[in-house]
């Protein structure tokens, strides 16, 4: 398969975002880790956004990225679009306060010709702790290890509802 620069990847999101179909957007997930970290086996780009206009409907319609994915020519594979050799999903967060609030600061890293949007670690590690799934545990940690978080980072579990989770595996990253 060949797969384009990153560049083009965020050139498509910039084309989105001035066609108004996306607002703000940030890249998460394992792929965010790879460009904060060191490279974690992904199969796929998440980019997390907002819709630019706000929808009165209840169901979340995607149809707006798909209509410009189908007109510029990008393939679809399940839940993913091809875009430029990317497997990429788009991840609506206009609903959850901590997704929203990750989108909200990006940290913006030079690759290649362009700046990526990437969410901050602390917001990675607070979605993967919200997830909680065995792989995104390994995240945190390696997070941890590498300095990229401190304990600090979450002390605002309870502002996202996640002051549980982080009770059951708080000695888990910080043993006392």
């Amino acid at each position: 398969m060949n797969v384009g620069t990153i560049d083009q990847l965020i050139a498509v999101c910039e084309q989105m975002r001035n066609a108004d179909i996306i607002g703000e957007y940030a890249i998460g997930g394992a792929f965010a880790a790879t460009l904060l970290d060191e490279p974690i086996a992904t199969a796929d780009v998440d980019i997390f956004f907002v819709f630019s206009k706000e929808s009165s409907s209840l169901v979340l319609d995607m149809t707006p990225i798909y209509d410009f994915a189908r007109e510029q020519g990008f393939a679809f594979d399940h839940e993913f679009i091809k875009i430029h050799g990317w497997l990429v999903q788009f991840v609506e967060s206009g609903t959850d306060p901590l997704w929203l609030d990750a989108i909200g600061s990006p940290r913006l890293i030079p690759v290649g010709n362009t700046s990526v949007p990437v969410i901050e670690p602390h917001f990675l590690v607070l979605m993967w702790l919200s997830a909680g799934r065995s792989k995104d545990f390994e995240k945190i940690a390696r997070f941890v290890d590498a300095g990229l978080v401190t304990e600090e980072d979450f002390s605002v579990v309870e502002r996202y509802g996640l002051a549980l989770e982080w009770d059951k595996v708080r000695n888990r990253f910080f043993p006392r």
